[in-house]
């Protein structure tokens, strides 16, 4: 399923940023892929798994257990340029797997989740995803910039993929209908954990849920230093637009 058809009617569409579409020429272009982001690394907060433990605790112990499939179940982050000089510029989509747990009550507040997104399974501006998120992302981008831009994401001045491998995303509560929940969740990235606040739609259809949802998170929350170049002419937004889609079957 496309995402177009995964959002329509449940999701809202993302903010656009800036239409129009070039290449960067030469050194600055590469600068744009080979820079991405740069990052510090703040504490890891130390009673987070603590409370994600006890976040599961609270679940009844009857809930039933959904297990999530990796290859039907997909992260896309949204990376926008920005700047006055951004259209020498141009957007990035990326996808990463998901895994993981969903218990899934019959009220909201009974459920909860626990996701572990593989940082090495996230691919960069595959052309179908591109094609899919429409005009804002229709410049063609080169195997070799795709090559260069995935290596510098999951290289150790960003996601540090032979330190940090997984990303993390574990709930805390869910409130509200059971169909659409609003999910505080604590998503661990690098050395950071923060917590996030978002709106899911929730399909459940006999052994099969289907979960979609949409947020933003912001690199600087997490320690990361979004790319400037030119003195900030240059730049990547702060702000990343996240979809997910989570498609799980029951194992009970």
């Amino acid at each position: 399923m496309s995402w177009g058809r995964a959002m329509q009617g449940i999701i809202p569409k993302n903010r656009r940023c800036h239409r129009r579409q070039t290449f960067v020429p030469g050194l600055l272009f590469l600068l744009l892929l080979l820079g991405g982001c740069q990052a510090t690394s703040p504490p890891r907060t130390p009673e987070a798994g603590v409370a994600a433990a006890e976040a599961a605790a609270a679940i009844p112990a009857d809930t039933p257990r959904f297990l999530v499939d990796a290859q039907a179940s997909e992260i896309r982050l949204l990376v926008y340029r920005a700047g006055p000089l951004a259209r020498f510029g141009h957007n990035h989509v990326i996808c990463g797997r998901v895994r993981g747990e969903i218990r899934a009550g019959a009220r909201a507040a009974d459920s909860g989740f626990r996701l572990d997104i593989p940082v090495e399974s996230f691919v960069v501006d595959a052309q179908a995803a591109r094609a899919e998120e429409g005009a804002e992302f229709a410049a063609e981008v080169s195997p070799q910039a795709r090559q260069a831009t995935r290596a510098n994401l999951i290289g150790s001045d960003v996601l540090d993929a032979a330190s940090s491998p997984l990303i993390q995303v574990d709930s805390v509560t869910l409130s509200g209908p059971r169909w659409n929940p609003t999910v505080l969740a604590r998503v661990t990235l690098r050395a950071a954990t923060r917590e996030l606040r978002f709106p899911a739609a929730v399909v459940q259809q006999g052994g099969l849920l289907t979960v979609v949802a949409t947020f933003q998170i912001r690199q600087s929350d997490f320690g990361l230093i979004p790319f400037s170049a030119l003195g900030g002419g240059l730049r990547v937004r702060d702000a990343i637009d996240v979809r997910l889609r989570l498609v799980a079957r029951r194992t009970d």
